[in-house]
């Protein structure tokens, strides 16, 4: 694959589009082009209507069109995920842009509904959270500590429930900083260690965590019963994919993929049995790949199954946020409840003394 003329890098500190922005693009560039119009003059046209925040990022992708840029090369720029680049990359090599365009458009607008889907989900559970914290610490200086006194003065014997419960509700801010704390303490120390991993131990060690190993597992399936479909469908074989896949220098995944499925071949295995050993996709995957080699239409059933993927995907996604909602809710109920019980039983306790 060409390296982009423009040092991506440089322009890592300018804002890249929003969302909805990423998917207006991409719809109105499909349009253009189905239109008859060149790359360049779909770029010029949409950047008149969709504002890129920095100005210096639109000039520099109008100035590399004019020097021949292709497409991926200004998704890059514009930060798409890897996912829909390579896409558009692999798309161009065939002349298939526009189907390819449309593809993207549907994996970046169920993507952004899904995150909105889980912003709703989470933000009113986090608000209450909010200001349940922001009021416990404002008791914790106020109410409670009176309290306190109280009961020593009137010699009211605290249980050793009621004691846990009062540490509890008293330290829990606290405790929430400092969990917060070693949360992103231990996810950047991850992240660096990560990063230093070869390929081959990033994935076996994201397929160890049980939540992130299915996403991984679909997204994957996802990506390559596209690209495969598409390679296929304009006649590529199995050795030219491989390299396709090793002489391209933006994506070390499939680098990784290439070499195993080189590897496998040596050893005299077929695609699904090398897929199979690489343990980064979901079983269907293999059965389809393994269907399709006996019937000879496995770009038809690759492109089918990427589009049933799709829609698992956001399924999954969708159950994951609604089992979000109540956890947070279930946990916010036990606070409450358990600052309830540290401030009134104390209090049942004192009117029997009393009595």
């Amino acid at each position: 694959m060409k390296r982009p003329w423009i040092d991506i890098f440089n322009l890592s500190k300018f804002q890249r589009l929003n969302d909805k922005d990423q998917i207006e693009l991409i719809h109105r560039l499909y349009d253009l082009l189905n239109h008859g119009f060149t790359l360049s003059e779909s770029f010029e046209f949409l950047f008149k209507h969709i504002k890129i925040k920095s100005a210096l990022v639109s000039q520099t992708i109008l100035t590399e069109l004019k020097k021949g840029a292709n497409c991926y090369q200004i998704l890059k720029i514009l930060k798409y995920p890897n996912t829909v680049v390579m896409l558009i990359y692999f798309a161009e090599m065939f002349s298939d842009v526009s189907q390819s365009l449309m593809y993207a458009q549907d994996y970046l607008a169920r993507n952004y509904k899904a995150k909105q889907s889980l912003i709703k989900t989470v933000q009113y559970p986090v608000v209450l959270m909010t200001v349940f914290i922001t009021m416990l610490i404002v008791l914790n200086h106020t109410i409670i500590p009176e309290f306190h006194d109280l009961y020593e003065s009137m010699d009211v014997q605290i249980s050793t429930v009621q004691l846990y419960l009062t540490q509890t509700i008293v330290n829990l801010p606290s405790i929430i900083c400092y969990f917060i704390f070693m949360v992103l303490l231990i996810i950047v120390i991850v992240k660096i260690l990560y990063r230093k991993l070869p390929i081959k131990y990033k994935h076996q060690f994201v397929l160890t965590v049980p939540i992130l190993s299915k996403i991984f597992k679909l997204y994957k399936t996802y990506r390559i019963a596209s690209e495969f479909s598409l390679f296929y469908k304009n006649g590529i074989n199995l050795q030219k994919i491989v390299d396709i896949y090793t002489h391209q220098s933006d994506d070390a995944f499939l680098k990784y993929l290439a070499n195993e499925i080189k590897i496998g071949t040596q050893k005299g295995y077929n695609l699904s049995e090398t897929l199979t050993r690489v343990s980064c996709f979901e079983k269907e995957l293999i059965l389809f790949i393994k269907e399709g080699e006996k019937k000879g239409r496995l770009d038809i059933e690759l492109k089918l199954y990427s589009e049933m993927i799709l829609s698992k995907i956001e399924k999954y996604l969708q159950f994951l946020i609604k089992f979000i909602q109540p956890c947070i809710f279930t946990l916010l109920a036990f606070f409450i409840v358990s600052l309830y019980l540290v401030i009134m039983l104390p209090m049942f306790d004192l009117m029997q003394t009393i009595k």
